[in-house]
């Protein structure tokens, strides 16, 4: 199999897209393992939930262009992956039977 210039060039910039991205998200690791700053700590520990909240309630207000209904539909599944989150305690398992939640509300609702 041969690769015109073309693939190549596609080729060499999925890989170094992959590249960038990996070490964007691994050098803060590596640089700030011994961080001492509590408030660093904190912002550490509580930046990736405030950020999940942020991308839900977008989600939620983006589905207005599919779902008329979408305020009712889009918090009934967000509170049902918290609900399945409480009871279950894995956020795979929950984030899946949320977005079965909401089709099912979506389609037979």
């Amino acid at each position: 199999m041969s690769f015109d210039r073309y693939q190549t060039y596609i080729l060499s910039a999925i890989i170094i897209m992959s590249l960038v991205t990996y070490l964007t998200r691994v050098v803060p690791f590596i640089f700030f393992q011994n961080i001492k700053n509590e408030l660093i700590k904190k912002t550490g520990s509580h930046l990736p939930v405030c950020l999940m909240a942020i991308l839900t309630i977008h989600s939620i207000d983006s589905l207005k262009e599919f779902d008329p209904n979408y305020l009712i539909n889009g918090w009934i599944a967000c509170a049902s992956s918290v609900l399945f989150y409480c009871t279950i305690r894995s956020v795979l398992v929950s984030m899946i039977l949320g977005t079965t939640v909401y089709y099912f509300v979506l389609n037979y609702l």
